[in-house]
């Protein structure tokens, strides 16, 4: 036995030479060299020997975790999830040497060249966000199992992160914990929940909420595809693509949002719906979660309802003063029905909001039923439909009805039920305001047919409709570059950060407003189509939502390339009269408003032109298709 293990106090901890020495993997004149070379250098044992090639960097390491009871591991030899790797990146494990092996329980195991370095394991700590049980392995090892690892592109998620890290830190998106506490999991889910806490994915969770809230955006989609996912927002009405995000960081960021909205994360195979409410920027947001299983994944949406958003009144929304007067006009009614219709997104329930921000007083009973409150108005009775303990439209209002209510807001017309109860208590001395899913305003009687509505029950019920869409308006910051002196270009939309390099900036609405004269209660009792009440509607002064978006873009309010996007295809309207800028139909040859020349029509011959036509091909008169007098010696 060497002098080193008869030397050896039986309660003092084995030191590296005499392990090795107990163990024959080293002798007395091996140590005494070694421990001569450290000396000199002031370097390691293990160093030394490593170098002078005495003993395997595998032993040496091997020897140390036995010693210090930490276990050894061959990191490059493992498969290791890949979702781990946002915990500490690939400039963070080449800085320390270190790369995590696995979550065990409540550990998260990282490999590393010195496992006795507290100053490494804190800042592991802090960037993985959670505690950290060392795991000694060899520099080679470690350094194989980076290159292994981080092949794939990580920069995507650090770039967010780190890019938005002023605005959006760790834990600037609060949840409001009644509203955030967990769902109960399963054993087999511990897992993916852990994953789901760790410190990145919680800060990328911020980033892409805190951006949306702060770009103004209505809705975010998390898209997954075969080898990636995408991240979308949808601003002014349009999705734009945000990031694009590897397939590994899907799984614990969508169980993230579903922890958050209080859904099983467990459950992938159906779909879920959730909310949440977050402070963002110092106010309260809701998101309303909903998740669809598809081929590649689960997809996400969320739609964001801010709560301090200010409510516009009916002069703000885009009312023609014409259109504005018929409303109040609607509204003054001490009972019966107003529509407002259009698709998802239209802007119908915020044009309700301003008639009820109107209506509401201290002589009023105003009570709304929604799913869900988008804005909280104070002075008003709000109820949030809840259809998991049997809280519907059609048992709210029932409900309502014995409040003694002077007007009633549906969220929305569903049902036949619904929609029966709602027109009934319009008929018994009730103004009821709600929406409906329809594409104009004449449309929206036969949809209440095909629900199930009597005819009867809707001509002697409806003060109104009101059809919308929403178009984009101009950013003012392109235009005031755009006049500015200095520009040289002559482009009405340059795009700016204002915009986000899109040249437009928030909305308006576009309208078409249909009073229910008594003529169209006729109509509607005899059983008369969609086009025959709109003709009657239009001879009665309604203007369509296609007119009404050409007026507003004829001021430049908004684009005709807006309007022409939005609104429904309406071949009969092609132009605006350039004497009274009133919108003309395709098949009018003289403006009946002011009884000018038709734009498409030749000022000589009046014959029908084409819009791009610069000559007459009947009568050779050279002029492009615009409003022109017939001369007197063509009259001749």
């Amino acid at each position: 036995m060497s002098s080193f293990a008869q030397a050896q106090k039986p309660n003092r901890p084995l030191k590296l030479g005499e392990y090795l020495s107990q163990k024959g993997h080293l002798n007395e004149k091996q140590i005494l060299w070694a421990l001569e070379e450290q000396k000199k250098t002031g370097k390691r044992l293990g160093e030394i020997l490593s170098a002078l090639k005495f003993i395997s960097d595998e032993l040496i390491a091997q020897s140390i975790g036995a010693i210090n009871h930490v276990s050894y591991v061959t990191p490059h030899t493992l498969t290791i999830e890949k979702d781990l790797f946002l915990m500490i990146p690939e400039w963070l494990a080449r800085r320390h040497l270190a790369v995590p092996v696995k979550i065990h329980e409540k550990e998260f195991i990282v490999a590393m060249a010195d496992p006795f370095n507290y100053e490494t394991l804190n800042d592991l700590s802090f960037y993985a966000g959670m505690a950290i049980t060392p795991a000694i392995s060899t520099h080679k090892n470690i350094l194989a199992a980076i290159e292994q690892n981080y092949h794939f592109d990580t920069s995507s998620v650090e770039k967010i992160v780190q890019a938005s890290e002023k605005d959006f830190a760790k834990g600037a998106l609060q949840v409001i914990p009644d509203l955030a506490e967990n769902n109960r999991l399963h054993t087999d889910t511990r897992t993916l929940e852990k994953k789901s806490q760790l410190g990145p994915v919680v800060q990328l969770t911020n980033v892409i909420i805190g951006k949306a809230i702060k770009m103004h955006a209505s809705d975010i989609h998390i898209e997954p595809a075969q080898k990636d996912f995408r991240v979308r927002y949808r601003i002014d009405g349009l999705l734009r693509e945000e990031m694009r995000l590897p397939k590994w960081v899907q799984n614990p960021l969508v169980s993230r949002i579903k922890i958050l909205s209080k859904l099983d994360i467990s459950e992938r195979r159906l779909p879920q719906d959730g909310a949440v409410r977050v402070i963002a920027e110092g106010r309260a947001v809701d998101l309303r979660i909903s998740t669809l299983p598809t081929a590649h994944g689960e997809k996400v949406v969320l739609r964001i309802l801010d709560q301090s958003k200010v409510l516009i009144d009916i002069n703000q929304i885009g009312f023609q003063n014409k259109d504005a007067k018929t409303v109040r006009k609607m509204i003054q009614k001490q009972k019966g029905m107003i529509l407002v219709t259009g698709p998802t997104g239209s802007g119908k329930t915020t044009t309700l909001y301003a008639l009820i921000q109107e209506l509401k007083s201290v002589t009023n009973n105003v009570t709304t039923v929604e799913d869900p409150i988008e804005y909280t108005i104070e002075g008003i009775n709000q109820i949030q439909i809840n259809n998991e303990v049997g809280l519907t439209f059609s048992q709210c209002l029932r409900s309502i009805l014995r409040q003694d209510p002077n007007i009633i807001f549906v969220g929305e017309i569903r049902d036949k039920e619904t929609a029966e109860i709602a027109f009934r208590a319009a008929m018994t001395g009730h103004l009821v305001l709600s929406t409906l899913h329809t594409n104009d305003a004449s449309s929206t009687i036969t949809r209440l047919v095909d629900i199930g509505v009597p005819p009867y029950l809707i001509s002697s019920s409806l003060i109104g409709i009101v059809a919308q869409r929403l178009v984009r308006k101009p950013c003012p910051r392109c235009l005031e570059l755009r006049d500015s002196p200095h520009n040289i270009q002559s482009e009405p939309l340059m795009g700016c950060a204002l915009c986000h390099h899109t040249g437009f900036n928030g909305r308006i609405g576009v309208f078409e407003v249909m009073p229910v004269s008594q003529k169209i209660r006729e109509l509607i009792t005899s059983g008369a189509t969609e086009q025959e009440i709109r003709r009657v509607s239009h001879s009665e002064g309604m203007t369509s939502m296609k007119e009404d978006g050409l007026l507003k873009a004829k001021s430049g309010i908004t684009t005709q390339e807006e309007v022409t996007r939005v609104v429904e295809k309406d071949d009969a309207v092609k132009s605006l009269c350039a004497t009274c800028e009133r919108p003309l139909r395709v098949d009018f040859l003289i403006c009946p408003y002011c009884a000018d020349t038709a734009p498409n029509i030749c000022g000589r011959c009046g014959k029908r032109l084409q819009t791009e036509w610069r000559a007459c091909p009947y009568c050779r008169h050279p002029s492009s298709p615009k409003t022109q007098k017939p001369s007197k010696d063509s009259e001749q």
